[in-house]
């Protein structure tokens, strides 16, 4: 008989055994998986906006050549004419190899909409004809520039900066899927490990010591594994937050604009108060960070929907305005940003002013290899004006 029940014991935990095997088998195939299709998408959504970016290039290089051939500044305008068939050329290339991703209907739809533009463009230049071009006809050049080839260059570089856009939000959608099927992945890691442990419990009943035991260490490790979820979710966040104003810090900043480095334009500006040591010299260290902190959320209230906003040092502040935002309007938003911190703010009773300097620079892709150098530029230009007297903005000059 007891032979028999530590028999019985011995087959429920084997069975218990291959549910624990198939769990991790399970686990593995479905995180496999997912890797997989992430990975994919990703490369997919990097080699589509690589090929449109490149082609967003050679049409502005066509579109320069366009416009050199119109201003008479070559002396061999069939030679601009071989250019131009070379970067036509390349923009083909581009084509095909946006063309081999398996991309969405919508994305095609934009897609196919600038590339007849894109086509469009070509024909036009093409009906110049290399005769007019050996006549330096200006005129007839200028003409068909301003009325037909520029819009039309225009339009394309548009809707090729829309189709990145839609093909960002099908990786979203994606992405949001994958996450779901991740959910359902744990859902039955969950579903075979509670099989596994009734299976236990079942066959190992008679060892209540040990069950108690082992339900206790369990306990221990799930309050040891929330704990260590949670420094390192706090820790995350510390990396990356000033403390004080609950901003973005210089970290953050480096991670959300250095991929935009290199082929991306924006508007950004920094902006700190004008000798603000003399507020802590006079009142402290803990009524500066009172001001601070006033300061860092009337910016939040005033700016956050117009920039991304990052307290990178003390009481220097850095906006990185949305895409729609013109180089006209970030100028015009930056005087409203001087204005709000050199305003008087009530700290502790006191009402406490200072004036503000500070920098903005029309980002051009390429300008900077890195953010530490796009700093450099942004306090150069800010120190410039403090030496100046202080509560002014300079401009960035491109290079």
């Amino acid at each position: 008989m007891a032979k028999n029940k530590k028999k019985g014991a011995s087959s429920g935990f084997i069975v218990a055994a291959i549910l624990v095997a198939l769990m991790y088998i399970l686990n593995t195939v479905l995180v496999w998986n997912i890797y997989t299709n992430n990975n994919t998408t990703n490369t997919q959504t990097s080699m589509a906006n690589r090929a449109i970016n490149s082609i967003n290039g050679e049409l502005s290089n066509l579109n320069t050549n366009t416009i050199g051939l119109a201003a008479n500044l070559y002396d061999n305008p069939l030679e601009i004419v071989g250019d131009t068939e070379r970067i036509y050329a390349n923009i083909i290339g581009y084509e095909k190899m946006f063309e081999s991703l398996d991309m969405p209907e919508s994305v095609m739809k934009r897609y196919n909409y600038a590339k007849s533009i894109i086509t469009t463009f070509k024909q036009k230049l093409d009906s110049l004809g290399t005769n007019q071009l050996q006549e330096n006809d200006a005129s007839v050049m200028n003409e068909t520039l301003k009325q037909e080839l520029y819009p039309l260059q225009v339009t394309a570089e548009q809707m090729l900066t829309a189709t990145i856009s839609i093909v960002n939000i099908e990786t979203s959608k994606l992405a949001r899927r994958n996450a779901i099927r991740a959910y359902v992945l744990m859902g039955l890691m969950a579903l075979i490990a509670v099989l596994s442990e009734l299976a236990i419990w079942i066959f190992a009943r008679r060892s209540k010591k040990a069950k108690a035991e082992l339900e206790e260490r369990e306990l221990r490790l799930a309050e040891v594994d929330a704990k260590l979820k949670n420094t390192r979710q706090k820790a995350t966040d510390l990396a990356v937050t000033n403390v004080l104003t609950g901003m973005k810090n210089r970290y953050a900043l480096d991670n959300d604009i250095s991929e935009r480095l290199e082929s991306g334009r924006f508007q950004i500006a920094v902006f700190d108060m004008d000798n603000f040591r003399s507020i802590n010299d006079t009142y402290g260290y803990d009524f500066g960070d009172e001001y601070l902190a006033a300061v860092a959320e009337k910016l939040k209230e005033e700016f956050g929907d117009v920039a991304e906003i990052y307290n990178i040092t003390g009481n220097e502040f850095c906006f990185v305005f949305n895409k729609n935002i013109s180089e006209s309007q970030a100028s015009g938003i930056a005087q409203n940003i001087q204005r709000v911190m050199s305003s008087p703010y009530e700290v502790l009773n006191l009402n406490v002013q200072l004036p503000c300097s500070g920098a903005v620079y029309h980002y051009l892709p390429g300008d900077c290899l890195n953010v530490n150098s796009l700093l450099v530029k942004l306090d150069t230009a800010m120190r410039n004006a403090k030496m100046n007297g202080g509560n002014m903005i300079n401009n960035v000059m491109n290079m």
